[in-house]
């Protein structure tokens, strides 16, 4: 299969994979966000009987959003990568059969 085959349009294989590529490699606001919340006070636990350090919980809570979101668009990409290689490799053993079968009748 060629990786210039036209899917939908001017869409292509290759249009595709880069675009994925793109997503892969976009991890800068990963860090960008940790950097942000870590810059964060924690606040004060202020009142006598008050639950104390609320902030610091919601901080890591906001960081595990990250962090879960972005392996969730992995695994995704993953499960796509997996389709696709699938695709392909029914699509080359349909390509094969006329080729098997000629060389059957050769010999």
């Amino acid at each position: 299969m060629s990786n210039t085959m036209k899917i939908f349009g001017d869409m292509t294989v290759a249009v595709i994979l880069e675009r994925i590529n793109n997503i892969i490699n976009q991890t800068s606001y990963i860090g960008e966000a940790c950097e942000s919340l870590a810059a964060m006070g924690d606040g004060d636990s202020g009142e006598m009987n008050s639950p104390g350090n609320v902030m610091g919980e919601a901080k890591a809570n906001a960081i595990a959003t990250v962090v879960q979101s972005r392996e969730t668009t992995n695994q995704q990409i993953l499960r796509l990568y997996e389709k696709m290689y699938d695709d392909m490799i029914r699509l080359s053993e349909k390509e094969d059969q006329p080729k098997l079968a000629a060389e059957a009748h050769i010999e």
